[in-house]
């Protein structure tokens, strides 16, 4: 116990030097003063770049939009930064760690060894048993694991194994839960829905080819799924599919209870569609004028290779891949004899944009 003790001093000790010395030696936070002279002169340099001809006015647009964020999150950096009067913040810190470690004194236990998993477990299922509320997700997900052998079987088990399972953030666990549902039971709209929900967590919040299967499957079993509407309107919005979208959304909420706390989401997600396609459209038919241009230029000059890759690769930020095709088979007969060109010209095409000057 007195060992305990002389550790948890010299702990706080330490922390009240490393902050003395943290004190010392920090600047002030004047980096976005240097962010934004390095934005004003980058901006500059893209100007020049573009009267000079070297870079199109596609390539200028991106070039500042990505430098635009660099200063934006260095502001906020520097906006979120609070300054703390060097004594405050050593008297602060140090009553945290005193309060902290006589908190633990009183009610923790020191002396005792970290209790096994196996009698945790024990002492959850009991509390499963008597007063399930106070178990946090992961510590119920472990109890109803217990019986993942006796109820194997079950199809009613593995889709609340699941939910449990995402409550407690196990998003990969809760898909195996729910595949093991649908296994059983493919009739089941839920064990597809709630599949596909898994899948798109498990993805970082993008609904892939096998989650949208799932909501497909769902839907067809079920018209009035509101979770699957949801998540393929949520898909054919990042896809640029407009109309869909916003079919999936409207049927969600029609479904949806006005009470549904869920509705918000769903109604915000519909009024976003209108905007983020008014911008998309904008942004097309801006390209495609620069596209235009671009074609022109290439018919009196059809020796310039920068701009056949700028044309390929303005056609893939198009999507207008027909037309990917017809520019790649004009640029490829007028380098028919020259492969290493087409190459050059296919690879450069390929690059993202402002990556040219990064691998001079």
């Amino acid at each position: 116990m007195l060992l305990f003790t002389l550790t948890c001093v010299l702990i706080c000790a330490a922390l009240i030097a490393l902050a003395m010395a943290w004190q010392r030696t920090r600047k002030d936070p004047s980096g976005l003063a240097r962010e934004k002279a390095l934005y004003a002169g980058f901006a500059a340099d893209v100007e020049r770049r573009v009267a000079r001809g070297e870079i199109d006015d596609i390539q200028a647009q991106e070039e500042r939009a990505q430098a635009a964020r660099a200063l934006l999150k260095a502001s906020e950096t520097v906006t979120g930064h609070v300054a703390v009067k060097p004594l405050y913040g050593w008297l602060g810190l140090s009553a945290v760690a005193v309060l902290s470690l006589a908190l633990y004194l009183m009610a923790g236990h020191p002396g005792q060894p970290d209790q096994p998993y196996g009698q945790r477990l024990q002492t959850w299922t009991r509390l499963a048993r008597t007063n399930p509320d106070v178990l946090p997700p992961q510590a119920m997900a472990a109890v109803l694991r217990q019986g993942r052998h006796d109820h194997a079987n079950e199809v009613d088990y593995w889709l609340f194994l699941g939910r449990i399972d995402m409550l407690a953030g196990n998003n990969y666990d809760g898909a195996q839960d729910y595949e093991k549902a649908r296994a059983l039971s493919p009739g089941t709209f839920a064990a597809w829905s709630e599949l596909g929900e898994a899948l798109t967590f498990v993805g970082g919040g993008v609904s892939g080819p096998e989650a949208v299967k799932a909501f497909e499957k769902a839907l067809q079993l079920n018209p009035n799924d509101a979770r699957a509407h949801y998540y393929l309107g949520q898909q054919a919005l990042a896809d640029s599919r407009y109309e869909a979208a916003r079919g999936h959304f409207k049927a969600a909420l029609a479904i949806m209870t006005p009470e549904d706390v869920s509705r918000p989401q769903v109604l915000e997600a519909l009024q976003s569609v209108g905007p983020a396609e008014t911008a998309a459209k904008a942004v097309s038919e801006r390209i495609s004028g620069m596209v235009a241009s671009l074609e022109g230029q290439l018919r009196i000059d059809p020796e310039n290779a920068d701009g056949w890759a700028r044309l390929l690769r303005s056609y893939d930020v198009l999507g207008d891949r027909a037309a990917r095709d017809r520019a790649r088979a004009a640029m490829q007969a007028h380098y028919a004899n020259r492969p290493e060109v087409i190459a050059d010209i296919l690879t450069r095409a390929q690059t993202r944009v402002g990556s040219e000057g990064e691998a001079k």
